[in-house]
């Protein structure tokens, strides 16, 4: 009896499991099609010449996706609480003890001046922020003349900041054989952030920073292409 009380108890927990995982359709979560309609609408009234219009829902699933088969990937529920922050929706908006992006982020668009906290879970008011901040971010890189090179810039400054991603180009600047203005095989190169592995996260905050815009643009974004392309927002080959 013993045995049967426990094998039926982890056949529980695995339906439970397995209900709480994201199902996938062409390799895309689920959930993102709920979202589909709202992040295009989004992109048309507020950044209508995103060059890699794909680029968008490629960044939600690097920041929300542990896995592509988990509960909170795709959904603006999806929450990192560490000791050093806390980073919540589909762009993980982060507030620690030195900054606070949600109060950064209001004054980046009007639709976003009255936006409470205890409203941080609406999913419009968390993709109008993400790309709120990726189009200033792009706007910031007007010298990058290479528009893969300037989103990739973009990108990584979503991740670590302008300001880091500022020193870094000085670097590259006073680097031999290094174009300030390219990020790939240049300013990737090159940083002022730390390489060893932090805690609670696996690796350095220079790993995650540089592979955050190769992950977006050379992996994710192939399988939204499609979709946008569809929608009339082919963007730039």
């Amino acid at each position: 009896m013993k045995k049967i009380i426990t094998f039926v108890f982890s056949f529980l927990i695995s339906l439970q499991c397995f209900a709480q995982k994201q199902e996938l359709i062409n390799g895309i979560p689920k959930s993102y099609y709920t979202y589909e309609p709202l992040l295009l609408k989004v992109l048309k009234e507020d950044w209508s010449g995103i060059p890699y219009p794909a680029v968008i829902p490629s960044q939600i699933e690097q920041e929300t996706c542990i896995s592509l088969t988990h509960s909170k990937c795709w959904t603006p529920y999806a929450e990192l609480k560490t000791d050093r922050e806390y980073g919540f929706g589909f762009g993980q908006i982060t507030i620690t003890k030195r900054f606070n992006t949600f109060e950064e982020v209001k004054g980046l668009n009007n639709k976003l001046a009255d936006w409470r906290f205890e409203d941080r879970y609406n999913p419009e008011k968390q993709i109008i922020s993400l790309v709120a901040m990726l189009k200033r971010n792009y706007n910031h890189f007007k010298d990058v003349k290479n528009t893969h090179d300037r989103m990739a810039f973009s990108l990584a400054s979503y991740n670590g900041g302008l300001g880091g991603i500022n020193s870094d180009r000085r670097i590259c600047r006073n680097t031999k054989n290094c174009d300030y203005t390219r990020w790939w095989g240049n300013v990737e190169l090159y940083s002022t952030k730390a390489k060893t592995n932090i805690k609670g996260y696996g690796k350095s905050f220079f790993e995650i920073n540089r592979e955050y815009p190769r992950n977006i643009m050379f992996n994710r974004i192939k399988k939204y292409e499609p979709r946008f392309c569809e929608n009339g927002l082919c963007g730039l080959k």
